[in-house]
Parts: structure tokens; C-alpha cells; sequence
């Protein structure tokens, strides 16, 4: 479902993950000396005191994570740490961080709501082998018609409440028939404008193809020919959603859940008649990205595999489809947000602390650095989460996480030229063809969040801080005022660190 910070929209297939861990709360209970930490190869910094050397003239930064050798799959640990410099203490009490530049928000019971109802029909249907309709079934409903134009009205329609997981029946009508979609607008709402229709049909064309390149394709389930949006009132803060139970037969779920039976995909009626122009990049984005869904979900179908791809996966890869639609823009809020808010989460979590900042800027790098092709090797690959990942691009997680850890703080700072931490992507100046392309630039990004919040420590500080938390490959950034000899870290084995100056 889509975006849980800054732009809401979609369903999470959340997945039955690979976690071997026996935790159950979240608490490190394993004994020192099961695991190895990880570290970076140069300028590292482990438990105890590091001397630590660069030019005084410059800022002293810090990261510290949590990972763990062999890899651990438990996003549910979580280790406190404490830092210091030069053997200081640690004084006072950090101010409440307000929200960075939000727009709206998306409560997170809205969100977990629709991912645990995804999350559970496709367990379901996984451990009880039931497949997905078959077009050529000839013993179901299909309340969605069969030839459809302008003006065709769309019957006995289930509509999802997402907050108590209850359905509605309405009634549609067909306001546009593009290449690609048929368009249904809930009746009894006042009619799209012909500018607003013009724009979501010819943008998802475009985007219907930028899918099918880098993705894959649905399964026409309904048999019509065409993916359907039906565009209705339902929860703000929510721009759209796919639910997986409109691809599974009636008598072949519990009764409790109600499917449509269609290719079908659900788009927020509140912000086309409430601020349009300021909305409009985020409604475009929501048709791709909640289409990657409905694509993922069919094409690992098709290949007798899971359906769940863990969260931070699969909205990851549905952000990442905005990129290729040209919809990044809004993704400045989202990476600004999690900075500004989530940092030391975990990057593997698998329930509603999933941050999608933070999920795109995983995936977008290994689409960078791997290339294109690790979308449909992610889609292939019988895991859901962390193995997926080591498959499609060959590499231990543990090393790919430190190098992504390693780009986050040195990318842009003209202090490499190693690709691995040097994204010419994360780098365009603002105003460039390359940013708006990209929509940020992540070291101006960075800076901008620490400059808005430099009078709480959690983000700049010449004395440290005491029992931060970190989730499994979770990670955080400070900034560092005064000069620097020494830096104290301490917590549980897992924790480590790196620093860097500019």
C-alpha cells in the first residue's frame, strides 16, 4: 500500500521473511562471541575508546550501525549505545524533533492495517496452496463487466475500509478508457476534470510500459483486458492501495474478506478535488506504484513462488518505479523525513516501522550500482528479504549494507572517488537536469535536516549521547562541533561505526 511518511499510498506486501532468529523482544539476548561485527576498512570505529585522525579544520561526522556477521534476519533487535568524545559526559535531555517539511500525514495504524491484511491472505493462500483466479474460470461472479467504455457501470463493488477492515459495496462508473486502464469513479462524486483525466491516463500509459520493461507484467485475472483504477472516498492520508484479495476467488478465502475479483487498484477521490496542482506528481506516482504491486504479486504467482516480498523490499521497489515514471520530486520528503525522524531503525524491518525513505534509497542504490536487471532477480528469487537481495547481486549483505552505510556519509563530500561511495546520481547540483531527474541531492539534503534541527544533539553535538537506539542494520548520523581526539562508543556486540571529515 502506498507511502507511510510523506505520501501515502499503497499496500505493503509484507512477507513471511527469512528470519532464523528465535528473539521474540526485542531485546539482544544472544551470548558475546556467536557473532562477528562488521566492519569498514578504513577510518572504522569498534567498542571502546578510538583515537581518531583528520584535519581539524574540517567537521568531524560519526555513523554508527548494528550488523551483524554471519547476517542476522531479526530486524526486531535492538541495541542501545552510548558516544562520547574525549571522555566527556553526556548532559541534559534532547528536545522532541518536529516533522521535516511534512505535507500531510499517514497515521500508521492506516498503513499497518492494509499490510497485515495483505501479509495474511497471501500466508494463507501460501501454506493452503490456493492460486490466484484463473481468467478462463467460468464459475465466478466477476462483477467487474466485461466490455467496458465511457459511461459503463461497474456493480456490487467491495470498497475496503482500511481502518477497521470492513467493506462497503458501491457503485462505479467508467469515466475513461485509456490504451492500458479503464478509469471508474465511485458514484455520487462529482466528476474528474477533463484536465485531471487527461493527466492520469496518458501518464499511466507511459508508466504501464516503464513496468512492463523493468518489472514485469499482470495476469489479466478479470479477463477485460486491462489493469482498472477505481478512483473513491476513503481514508485521507492515504493516496491508493492494492489489495491482494480482488486476485483470489471468493470460496477459495475466508469469508471475512471480500474480492472483487478484478485487476483492480484503489486511488484517493480527496486529493483530485483538493489542492490538485499540489498533489498531482503524488497521484501519478501512486498509479506505478501500487501497479508494481498488482506486478509483483502476479509475476512471483506465475513462478509458484511466495508472493510476500518483505516490506522494506517491496516499497522500495515501488518508489523506485516512480523514479523510472519521472515522479521523484516528492522522494525529497521522504529521504528528508527519515533523516529527520526515523534514523536507527531497522533497514529490514518487516512491519509498520518501515520507513520508505529509507527503503528507496536502498534499493535506488543497488539499481545504480547493479544495474537494472536486479528488479526481476529480486522478483525471481525464492526468498523475500536479505537472501534476495545476496542473490541478485551476488555479494554478502553484511558487506553491501557497510557500503551503502559508507555511501550515506561520504557521498557528495569530495572525499572519494570510489564508486561504491560516490553516487553521481545523489550528487547533481540543485537545479540541474540530473536533480530534478533524481530529486534530491543527498549530502545538500542531509545538511539542510541537520541545519534545521542544530540545537538538539541527537544531530549536532560536542559531548555525545547515551542509550540511542539501533535495530538490526539500523544506522544514524552525527555531526560533531569542536575538535576531536578521541571517541568513546559502548553497547552491545553488533555496534560499530565509521567517521569521516569535510
Amino acid at each position: 500500500m502506498k507511502k507511510l511518511f510523506i505520501i501515502p499510498l499503497f499496500f505493503v506486501l509484507l512477507s513471511c521473511a527469512d528470519n532464523s532468529s528465535n528473539n521474540t523482544n526485542g531485546t539482544d539476548t544472544g551470548t558475546p562471541g556467536e557473532f562477528n561485527t562488521p566492519l569498514v576498512s578504513e577510518n572504522f570505529l569498534v567498542l571502546g575508546e578510538n583515537q581518531v585522525n583528520y584535519d581539524k579544520n574540517k567537521t568531524f561526522n560519526t555513523l554508527i550501525y548494528q550488523a551483524r556477521n554471519p547476517v542476522n534476519e531479526d530486524y526486531q533487535i535492538k541495541n542501545s549505545y552510548n558516544i562520547s568524545a574525549n571522555g566527556q559526559q553526556v548532559q541534559g535531555v534532547k528536545p522532541p524533533r518536529p516533522a521535516f517539511l511534512k505535507k500531510f500525514d499517514v497515521t500508521k495504524s492506516s498503513i499497518e492495517s492494509i499490510n497485515e491484511l495483505n501479509r495474511n491472505i497471501q500466508q494463507y493462500a501460501y501454506d493452503n496452496n490456493i492460486k490466484p483466479i484463473d481468467k478462463n474460470s467460468t464459475i465466478l461472479k466477476k462483477t467487474m463487466p466485461q466490455t467496458v467504455e465511457v459511461g459503463t457501470k461497474w456493480e456490487n463493488v467491495y470498497l475496503l475500509d482500511i481502518n477497521t477492515n470492513t467493506y462497503s459495496t458501491i457503485k462505479a462508473t467508467c469515466i475513461a478508457v485509456s490504451k492500458n486502464a479503464y478509469f471508474f469513479l465511485q458514484d455520487g462524486l462529482n466528476n474528474l476534470t477533463d484536465e485531471q483525466i487527461t493527466a492520469i491516463t496518458t501518464a499511466f500509459d507511459k508508466d504501464y510500459e516503464i513496468i512492463h520493461q523493468y518489472y514485469g507484467e499482470e495476469t489479466d485475472t478479470d479477463g477485460n483486458g486491462k489493469v482498472s483504477f477505481l478512483i473513491a472516498n476513503f481514508s485521507q492520508g492515504l493516496f491508493g492501495f492494492f489489495t491482494s484479495v480482488d486476485k483470489y476467488a471468493p470460496q477459495d478465502i475466508p469469508a471475512e474478506y471480500k474480492s472483487n475479483e478484478a485487476d483492480v487498484l484503489y486511488v484517493n477521490y480527496y486529493y483530485f478535488k483538493n489542492d490538485w496542482e499540489k498533489y498531482q506528481t503524488d497521484l501519478k506516482a501512486t498509479f506505478i506504484h501500487e501497479f508494481q504491486h498488482m506486478v509483483l504479486f502476479d509475476v512471483r504467482n506465475r513462478l509458484n513462488l511466495n508472493s510476500n516480498l518483505d516490506t522494506w523490499l517491496n516499497e522500495g521497489l515501488s518508489m523506485l518505479s516512480e523514479y523510472y515514471g519521472g515522479y521523484a520530486a516528492p522522494h525529497y520528503r521522504y529521504v528528508g523525513g527519515f533523516f529527520a525522524l526515523n534514523q536507527g531503525i531497522s533497514l529490514i524491518t518487516d512491519d509498520s516501522s518501515q520507513d520508505y525513505g529509507l527503503s528507496y534509497l536502498f534499493v535506488r542504490y543497488m539499481q545504480i550500482r547493479f544495474g537494472d536487471d536486479i528488479i526481476k532477480k529480486l522478483y525471481a528469487s525464492q526468498y523475500s528479504g536479505i537472501k534476495a537481495v545476496e542473490e541478485a547481486v551476488n555479494m554478502d549483505f553484511n558487506e553491501l549494507f557497510l557500503d551503502f552505510t559508507q555511501m550515506i556519509l561520504l557521498t557528495g563530500r569530495n572525499v572519494t572517488t570510489d564508486t561504491r561511495y560516490n553516487i553521481e546520481e545523489f550528487n547533481y547540483p540543485e537545479g540541474s537536469e540530473g536533480y530534478n531527474r533524481n530529486g534530491f541531492n543527498l549530502a545538500a539534503l542531509i545538511d539542510e535536516v541537520y541545519s534545521l534541527y542544530g540545537d538538539d544533539s541527537n544531530f549536532i553535538t560536542s559531548i555525545g549521547y547515551n542509550n540511542k537506539s539501533l535495530g538490526m542494520y539500523g544506522f544514524a548520523l552525527t555531526k560533531w562541533s569542536g575538535n576531536i581526539d578521541y571517541i568513546t562508543l559502548s553497547g552491545s556486540n553488533g555496534i560499530a561505526g565509521m567517521y569521516g571529515s569535510w
